[in-house]
Formats: structure tokens, sequence, C-alpha cells
């Protein structure tokens, strides 16, 4: 009898094997990236990172920006007794009042500013130490005063150098019977201001009329300070001269 050749298998021409007897051949799966083993250590790697970033997030919020991080030392300076500084009022310059200017010294100037004195505020106008030293014969300044309002001071204050002269006076005489037989001498040496200090300010008026003058010594008095008042608007020259003598001129429009 002649069976289907699907259910049998012959082999050298011998009684045919089913073929649900035979052994079958295991065919090997090809297996992918991806096996269990991988899985589960990418799975740990993950929970490491995830747990790192955790950690990190809590740390950076228990320190803030007024708290320093670990390992840092902050010194904190001990508190010093406050330095006392002297105050200083600003002085603001002045557009609009009078200007002088010194025609003998043009590399002297003075810009006008407020200021306050003793006696409340005050603009000054012009401010200067000069000296007319003893070998010359006669010192000389002259200043012009431009716009000048009321009321405006010109204070001069003198500042006169002692000298020291040698003196021979009579220390003994000797006389018998009315005659004088024998004089004695001594030296001495005496300080005193120099009497040959001289100075004399004049102020003249726009028109070149003479409008004051005032001094040291000479026909004038020996007073160690003179003020000038100018109680009229206008321009005015003022023409100072001496010798021998040191004095601080200053102009202030009150």
């Amino acid at each position: 009898m002649q069976q289907d050749g699907s259910d049998l298998s012959s082999t050298n021409g011998s009684r045919p094997v089913p073929r649900s007897s035979l052994p079958r051949k295991r065919r090997s799966r090809k297996e992918g990236f991806f096996t269990p083993s991988v899985l589960f250590l990418m799975t740990a790697v993950l929970l490491t990172l995830v747990s790192l970033l955790l950690i990190m997030t809590s740390v950076s919020g228990l320190f803030s920006d007024d708290y320093p991080p670990p390992g840092v030392m902050i010194i904190t300076p001990s508190p010093t007794a406050p330095v006392p500084t002297s105050t200083v009022k600003p002085s603001i310059p002045c557009e609009s009042c009078g200007k002088v200017y010194d025609a003998s010294d043009p590399l002297h100037s003075i810009q006008p500013f407020f200021t306050e004195t003793v006696l409340g505020n005050a603009t000054l106008l012009y401010s200067k130490n000069i000296t007319y030293p003893y070998y010359s014969v006669n010192g000389h300044t002259t200043l012009k005063a431009v716009n000048i309002y009321p009321v405006t001071v010109l204070v001069l204050e003198y500042f006169v150098p002692d000298v020291t002269v040698k003196k021979v006076l009579v220390d003994k005489q000797t006389i018998e019977k009315g005659i004088l037989i024998d004089t004695t001498y001594k030296t001495v040496y005496v300080t005193y201001p120099d009497p040959d200090a001289r100075f004399e300010i004049r102020v003249y008026d726009e028109s070149g009329s003479l409008v004051t003058a005032q001094g040291f010594a000479g026909q004038y008095d020996t007073g160690m300070k003179d003020i000038i008042t100018f109680y009229r608007q206008g321009n005015y020259t003022i023409e100072m001269t001496g010798k021998r003598i040191d004095f601080a001129v200053s102009i202030i429009e009150k």
C-alpha cells in the first residue's frame, strides 16, 4: 500500500519512517540589544542619576545666597568708631555778581562764589595776600572792579614786619663840682614795627573821580585794619601803593 509522502520518509529503500518520529532541529533565535540584563543595568544607572539630581537639588536649597557653602569661612569685621570729618560748605559760583580783575597781575584771578562768613551768606569777589618788601621803593597794585553792587566792602588787614635797631644809651656819668668828668655808655637792641612802613589805597569811580582814600602810617593812622564800603553800583578802579608792609585784601559782596 502506498502512503502519502508528506507523512512518510524513506532512507536507502528501507521501510518508510513517519516524519513525526524524526528528531527536529531547533532553530536558534537571534536576540536583540535590549536583553533583560541590559535593561536591568540601564534601569539601575537611571535610578542612580535621579538620586544624585535629587541630592544636589536638596543641598543647593539648604544654602541660599545669604549663607556660604560648606567649607567657606566668613570673617566679620569688628565695628570701629566713626571718624569725625569736618563739614565743608560747598561754594556756588556766581554768574550775575560783580567781578574784580587784577590789572597788575593778570595771572591771579578768582571766580566769584557764594560763601558763608561770620556775618552770614556773602559773595567773595577777590582775595589776595600781597607783600611790598623793604627793598622796594614802592609796590603798586591796580584792581579793576566791574559791576559792583551795594553793599560791597573792601577789607584791608595790615601786617607790619618788625625791625630791630641798635641803640647806644648813656649808662653812667661822673660829675665833680658841677663838671662832667666821665661818661659810660651801654648798647641795647630795640624791636618794634618798621617805622618806614607805608600804605595807601585810592578808589576811583567810572568817571575817574576820587571816591575815598585810606592807608597806614604817613598821613594816616596806624590802625591794623581798614574797611571801605561801596554804596553805589558801578565800575571802580582801586589803586594800592606802599612799601615795607604786608597786607591782605578781600572784596566781599553782602
